[in-house]
């Protein structure tokens, strides 16, 4: 059964805040991918995507209903 993390990113202009899930065997949690979830949030959404301190959960077993699904 595969594990997902979350992690929240916030909008920095308004404040908008997303909670993005991705599945952990795919994904390493570093710098690169959290730049690529910024980066992908600005493509999808507009605007100016920043992670949320400590806001990261790992070995989920499934992402949480209001999180949008990375990769």
């Amino acid at each position: 059964m595969p594990k997902y993390c979350q992690e929240k990113f916030t909008e920095t202009t308004n404040g908008t805040e997303v909670k993005v899930c991705w599945r952990q065997d795919k994904h390493v949690h570093d710098a690169t991918l959290i730049t690529a979830i910024e980066l992908w949030l600005q493509a999808e959404r507009g605007g100016q995507w920043r992670v949320r301190a400590n806001s990261y959960q790992s070995n989920q077993s499934s992402c949480s209903v209001d999180a949008i699904s990375y990769g």
